[in-house]
């Protein structure tokens, strides 16, 4: 009889495990994550970077350049489904200055924001092929690709304003980050410049090269991985979603040590990380590679579109492992039957856990 009360008197409990295990969304897999990086193809990627170089320079002190690119961008993102946020950060030279934010809510816990970034403005009188519109054309493929999927957290897509002249958007957005209380901020992936690769060797310069910790290649046709000491487990997601799912993509990791150094401070992700916040900057390392780095010359022929799609890919499923499973809309809707039936069933518990199991 004492054993049977024991069982008894756990039943509530183990009713409740039972709930709370149907209510769990499981992990990311390989099953989830290759179907939706396979749709981000060369082609799709060169359409998106085509689209948006011909609207010409995107320089913040030039009102009309600003004006297009913001419209531009906000109406892409709408067609694809978004709700579009402008985010105010002030002028530049009298010009309003703009990041444009969109998100998709987390199904599991909301307040986990993870997120992706990239700068839209180039300098005076550039195309900005590479810097930033292989960025932005890879933040653009991420978000077409994920916009009918629900994470498990809040995934939001950064499009930062004026980065060129002083880090201007991303600032102020990490402003607004540190006075929101109601959700925490797990860092970011910020996409700068990742469309130049090239196969010769001594094509690679670097800031530094110390052997065996930052023994960068003399060989441009990697992707950097760039982060400070604190940042380096976001780092390890991105290099590890290469190793899966994008194996021929060679990577450099600085992804720990490249706070050392003053040329990884150049890009939004900086902000982040002073405010001892996590950031990971992808990046072709810019002037250390591409001699078109801030010239008229950065158009669209000089970029090797096989290695921006590659990052991009990487990129999305790095998005998703850190984010947590991504639910298609039959998936969504289900889960949201199965979190009311959750609700539903811990109210039952409720009732059970109050019964007294004493015999009379």
């Amino acid at each position: 009889m004492a054993a049977l009360l024991r069982r008894c008197k756990t039943l509530p409990w183990l009713l409740l495990a039972v709930t709370l295990m149907g209510c769990m969304v499981p992990a990311a897999t390989r099953e989830v994550i290759v179907p939706i990086i396979s749709e981000i193809t060369p082609e799709s990627c060169t359409q998106q970077l085509q689209s948006l170089l011909a609207l010409g320079p995107r320089f913040a002190g030039d009102a009309d350049e600003t004006r297009r690119t913001v419209e531009y961008l906000e109406e892409k993102l709408r067609l694809l489904g978004y709700p579009v946020q402008r985010e105010a950060v002030g002028r530049w030279r009298g010009i309003e200055q703009v990041n444009l934010i969109v998100e998709i809510e987390g199904l599991v816990d909301p307040t986990i924001v993870v997120e992706v970034g990239a700068h839209y403005d180039t300098v005076r009188n550039c195309p900005g092929a590479d810097d930033n519109g292989s960025g932005v054309a890879g933040l653009l493929e991420i978000a077409r690709v994920l916009v009918h999927h629900r994470p498990e957290r809040t995934v939001r897509m950064c499009f930062f304003a004026a980065e060129e002249v002083g880090l201007v958007g991303s600032r102020a957005h990490v402003d607004r980050i540190l006075a929101d209380s109601s959700r925490r901020v797990d860092g970011l992936l910020d996409l700068e410049m990742i469309g130049y690769r090239v196969h010769e060797q001594g094509s690679q310069d670097a800031p530094v090269r110390i052997p065996l910790i930052a023994a960068i290649p003399h060989r441009g046709d990697f992707i950097l991985v760039a982060g400070n000491f604190q940042s380096g487990g976001l780092g390890n997601i991105f290099e590890r979603c290469v190793d899966q799912y994008v194996p021929d993509l060679k990577y450099f990791s600085a992804n720990r040590i490249a706070g050392f150094f003053g040329d990884a401070a150049r890009s939004d992700h900086f902000p982040y990380w002073q405010a001892g916040l996590r950031g990971i900057m992808l990046t072709d390392t810019a002037n250390f590679r591409n001699p078109h780095y801030h010239r008229p010359t950065d158009t669209i022929d000089t970029i090797d579109f096989d290695f921006l799609c590659a990052v991009t890919r990487a990129t999305t499923a790095a998005v998703i492992e850190w984010g947590g499973v991504v639910a298609p809309p039959s998936e969504v809707a289900r889960s949201e039957q199965n979190r009311a039936q959750c609700r539903s069933q811990n109210a039952l518990h409720a009732d059970i856990s109050g019964i007294d199991a004493t015999p009379r």
